[in-house]
């Protein structure tokens, strides 16, 4: 499993855009980057968050 640490910045006269700024498979290490982006983020208009991502599961079809 990977945690992805995603940065949004809201804009007024347009869509919102992210970004995947980092990623950690442990979630501690996930919440201390995430904490630590907090930290040094001086803009008001923008947030970071922490997303799961669990890899799909991919069904494959016998070769006959």
């Amino acid at each position: 499993m990977i945690y992805l640490i995603i940065k949004e910045i809201d804009y007024e006269n347009m869509e919102n855009t992210y970004r995947v700024m980092d990623f950690a498979t442990d979630i501690d290490k996930a919440n201390d980057m995430l904490q630590g982006y907090k930290l040094i983020e001086k803009q008001d208009n923008v947030s970071y968050s922490i997303v799961k991502y669990e890899k799909p599961l991919v069904l494959t079809k016998e070769v006959a």
